[in-house]
């Protein structure tokens, strides 16, 4: 991912900026519904998943309604369901989410469309599709279920060097790296370049909002990478008709991500499925359910390796992400790529390059987020009111340290933990100056 982060006028530069249909033409407001009966800050952004915000907006809305209320969301609650479960066209909820950029975007989503029953791919399928491709062809080329030799292949199918396949063509390209050729996949949700950390190195960001139908994006923003990708050369032996790829599954199939869980979990799988009798290799895939909790991830993931996986796609959540790598991956030397973590935490991780993610770093996000609230919504005064976990902590704070570069200031940030069954005074609390 790009490290260039000075991006303060990119909405403008990409006709983002000063629409009335952008944003719903939403300025910043000075007082509130009824439950602060003062000043309330001009901009709220929530972080948090669906399952919580459900309730979380249900107690919004009880309390302030939705005419003066500008609110941003993050990846994490773009849900569709998400309006007729809480029982509101959620018309002053906007937000921001990875969206996908790569070549094989369309052949990706055809294919999801046609082998699952999803009105659409959602959000962090096309990286899911991508973590699993990748790990593949890694097995593939390095010619053994072993951990170490797959994830010493992970920039070598990946990142520039060899010849160019897309998912429209991942037979073609899981044949070449079965021959030990050197290839070049360009995926559905980007060009999927890792950097030394395993971060990828460009993004694209969508603004979206709801509508009766689910989520309709508004806007997309582009971040070209920057700096040196690493182009390492083919070392393994390559795979023989005969052999078995072992690809495991961890993602949340229940629990507060849930909802976006299942669709993430069968995107993952789409690569094994598109394989299926085209290549003269079994891709063998075992799924586990983190329950959208850390230590269920842990056990999960446990499971998998002993039942002999060598990577994984995933996990999903940020914190679920550390503590699997911490406690399983880099100690069994399992590789991990998931893709839908985004906490900046994970960049620095001490996981022995065993941990990679396809979706980029919040560290960008955050700033997105505060470009929408200080150039579109007009914000002047901001509040966060976030998820109490890796992935909710270092977005809000992300959010706030760019609002605060663009001249801002933030009243509240408030924490809350997932699945309360009650959000009102956390809510009133981050509603008030």
């Amino acid at each position: 991912m790009s490290r260039d982060y000075n991006r303060r006028a990119f909405l403008k530069r990409t006709g983002a900026v000063g629409t009335v249909g952008l944003l719903g033409g939403l300025a910043g407001c000075s007082t509130g519904g009824t439950g602060g009966g003062g000043e309330t800050p001009d901009v709220l952004m929530v972080v948090g998943y669906p399952q919580s915000g459900v309730q979380l907006f249900k107690d919004f809305y009880a309390d302030y309604g939705d005419d003066d209320a500008n609110i941003l969301v993050t990846d994490g609650l773009q849900s569709g369901d998400l309006p007729g479960d809480v029982g509101n066209d959620m018309s002053n909820v906007r937000g921001t989410a990875p969206t996908s950029s790569g070549p094989g975007r369309e052949t990706f989503e055809s294919l999801f469309l046609e082998e699952f029953d999803y009105d659409q791919a959602g959000v962090f399928t096309s990286q899911a599709y991508d973590a699993s491709a990748v790990q593949i062809l890694a097995n593939l080329m390095a010619g053994e279920n072993d951990g170490t030799s797959i994830r010493d292949h992970m920039r070598v199918v990946a990142n520039p060097g060899g010849t160019t396949y897309t998912p429209s063509e991942l037979p073609e390209a899981a044949e070449a790296a079965a021959a030990g050729e050197n290839i070049q996949y360009e995926g559905a949700s980007s060009n999927v370049n890792f950097d030394d950390a395993g971060d990828i190195t460009s993004a694209r960001y969508q603004v979206f909002g709801f509508t009766g139908d689910g989520v309709e994006t508004r806007e997309t923003v582009d971040f070209g990478g920057s700096g040196e990708i690493p182009e390492p050369e083919p070392a393994g032996s390559g795979s023989g008709a005969d052999r078995t790829v072992r690809l495991g599954v961890l993602q949340p199939e229940t629990g507060d991500l849930g909802p976006l869980g299942v669709a993430i979990r069968d995107a993952a799988l789409l690569p094994a499925i598109q394989l299926r009798d085209a290549i003269d290799q079994t891709v063998e895939t075992q799924v586990g359910d983190t329950q959208s909790q850390a230590q269920a991830g842990i056990d999960a993931a446990n499971s998998l390796v002993s039942a002999g996986f060598p990577s994984i796609t995933g996990p999903a959540g940020s914190e679920t992400t550390i503590q699997v790598a911490r406690n399983v991956l880099v100690d069994n030397q399992v590789v991990g790529c998931s893709p839908s973590a985004t906490s900046p935490d994970i960049t620095d991780l001490e996981d022995d390059d065993f941990v990679f993610r396809t979706p980029p770093s919040d560290a960008l996000q955050g700033r997105v987020l505060a470009q929408v609230a200080t150039e579109n919504l007009e914000g002047t005064t901001a509040s966060t009111l976030y998820l109490n976990n890796s992935y909710g902590q270092a977005l809000q704070q992300s959010f706030v340290n760019a609002f605060e570069d663009a001249g801002g200031s933030v009243s509240q940030q408030v924490s809350f933990e997932s699945q309360q069954p009650s959000y009102t005074s956390q809510i009133n609390t981050a509603m008030s100056i």
